[in-house]
């Protein structure tokens, strides 16, 4: 599997995709963060040159001009790197006290830029106000505040580019985690695609959305590989069972060929019509169960009443079970039990049940064709107290041309009790075969959908 552009693989795009989002969201974020702090630290300074005003203000308001003067003057040793600068000027605009000169500042707060002429070239947050006739300015440098603006500025460039080099390392690790992923389901696709239907696809314990897919795959993969094991056993039991037939059917007219006698020949002929009749119903068969997987029926679905079909079957099979020693019985609830589904197929189903019975059973045995409404559904039951079927036999008898070793000396074809079970799920019924105490029952629970309850 090769490995494919970096930038073209699913995990990168949809994590620089998100990725991008987290980091213009965060610029956003931090634009406003930063504005925030700006507000924050300006505020701050505003009032830093408020309390210096403030100050001076009140040394003037108790002792004049000279209160004013004397404190401008002693916080003079403490102005470091003239973080704070004075004026105070009177009315005619002369100096009187401070450490700085200034031209055209307005009244209230203003900014100062900075000048390189200066020791240090800083700008300043201004206040201009009123002593009386004397106008009075205090500045605070802006030097620490826009050294923190610029901590936090870099701190912000920083912190988004860590994001984003973060984002792009996670997505070239889930790049190479999800190529190593998808390269092994891709190596099991393959071997499933080249014949290796037991593989199946990788299935975590996280059980996200690859493991359900994954998940699914492999039910599916899981049916087909039944189905082609099943055509495969199909296909040999044909083989195996009608190569007698064929073989007989072969002779037969073989044999015709060498006889003389019109007589004879047309004994032998009927042999081999009598042979190539049984293939042809066993064909027959098979198209008919084909037909019934397909789920193609289920158009001809009514409502109709299992009851009277039961009773149904029971008048014509009494007398041919009679004629065959067997005792046919019934135990049907008076009333009506109504279903939806194929009559036709419901009636086939029954008589190859009461066949297959008749045929495995001594003479004299009994047969019971049972009708009950329980909490899975409507049960429809053939028994009888004949031999039975091993219990590790009776889902094998199910399949296609499978027959029990005692009964490959009686007729059939071995296809009776799969077209019971094709019926059976075409009605989205359970089949179930259990011992009888003695012999065998057969028991079919169809669903309650669309069943009515006996009047």
């Amino acid at each position: 599997m090769r490995g494919g552009s970096f930038f073209k693989s699913t995990a990168v795009r949809l994590a620089i995709i998100y990725s991008s989002l987290f980091v213009c969201a965060y610029l956003a974020a931090n634009v406003v963060a930063y504005q925030m702090v700006l507000r924050y630290l300006d505020d701050r300074l505003e009032a830093a040159v408020m309390e210096r005003y403030r100050e001076i203000e009140s040394a003037y308001r108790a002792r004049g001009v000279s209160g004013a003067i004397d404190m401008i003057e002693s916080h003079g040793p403490a102005i470091r790197r003239q973080e704070t600068i004075y004026a105070l000027r009177d009315a005619e605009g002369r100096a009187i006290a401070g450490n700085a000169a200034f031209v055209d500042v307005p009244s209230g707060f203003s900014n100062l830029a900075p000048d390189g002429r200066r020791e240090a070239s800083t700008g300043y947050k201004l206040f201009k106000g009123r002593l009386g006739d004397n106008e009075l300015i205090v500045g605070t440098s802006e030097d620490d505040t826009e050294q923190l603006a610029r901590i936090v500025l870099l701190s912000f460039g920083w912190t988004t580019a860590i994001v984003f080099a973060v984002g792009l390392l996670g997505a070239t690790g889930l790049r190479y985690r999800a190529r190593s992923r998808i390269f092994a389901l891709s190596q099991a696709a393959h071997a499933i695609g080249h014949g290796e239907l037991s593989r199946r696809l990788a299935v975590s314990p996280r059980m996200d959305e690859i493991d359900v897919l994954c998940s699914e795959v492999n039910v599916a993969l899981g049916r087909l590989e039944s189905s082609v094991a099943a055509l495969k056993q199909v296909t040999t039991d044909i083989a195996h069972d009608l190569k007698t037939p064929i073989g007989r059917a072969f002779l037969a007219l073989d044999d015709a060929l060498g006889r003389d006698d019109p007589e004879e020949v047309k004994n032998a002929v009927a042999a081999a019509q009598h042979e190539l009749s049984s293939l042809a119903s066993t064909f027959d068969a098979l198209l008919r169960i084909a037909r019934l997987e397909s789920g193609s029926r289920r158009a001809h679905f009514v409502e109709f009443d299992l009851a009277g079909l039961v009773r149904e079957i029971h008048e014509i099979y009494e007398v041919i079970a009679s004629e065959e020693g067997h005792v046919l019985t019934t135990k049907v609830p008076a009333g009506e039990f109504g279903m939806r589904g194929d009559p036709d197929l419901i009636r086939q189903m029954l008589t190859n049940l009461l066949a297959n019975s008749m045929r495995h059973t001594p003479v004299g045995s009994k047969i019971v064709v049972g009708l009950a409404s329980n909490d899975k559904g409507l049960e429809l039951s053939v028994g009888d107290n004949g031999p039975g079927i091993p219990e590790a036999e009776r889902s094998r008898v199910l399949e296609r041309f499978y027959r029990l070793d005692k009964s490959r000396t009686t007729e059939g074809s071995g296809l009776g009790l799969s077209m019971v079970k094709a019926i059976s799920e075409l009605h989205h019924a359970e089949i179930e075969l259990a011992n009888n105490a003695p012999g065998l029952r057969v028991g079919i629970v169809f669903p309650r959908d669309g069943e009515a309850s006996p009047s």
